[in-house]
């Protein structure tokens, strides 16, 4: 299955750069990040770190859950269950999983 997350990450990136009026370059040079990273992000085919996320969300003027949020039901339905099977591979490493906490108590 393909990663519906960045997939969703990516096209709403994208939604907010455009709403913006800025251009992919525009917007990687603001980011400090390479153009062809964030044509990855974008299309959904490359992830970005937290710290260039917080970068991008404070360019964009939106929150990380306004980048994540998909108003396709069926869509949140199987994001959801990508969620929850990932964070059983990782239920043993206290790391991961403190790293993940920290994340969702963002988007709340």
């Amino acid at each position: 299955m393909e990663n519906q997350v960045c997939k969703i990450l990516g096209d709403n990136i994208k939604k907010f750069r455009k709403i913006k009026g800025i251009t992919q370059n525009e917007l990687a040079e603001l980011a400090g990040i390479e153009v062809k990273s964030l044509s990855l992000i974008e299309t959904g085919k490359g992830f970005i770190s937290a710290k260039n996320l917080e970068k991008l969300s404070s360019i964009l003027n939106v929150s990380f859950s306004d980048l994540f949020s998909s108003q396709n039901s069926e869509n949140n339905k199987k994001i959801y269950s990508e969620i929850l099977n990932n964070l059983k591979l990782i239920k043993n490493n206290n790391l991961k999983l403190n790293t993940v906490s920290i994340v969702v108590k963002s988007l709340l």
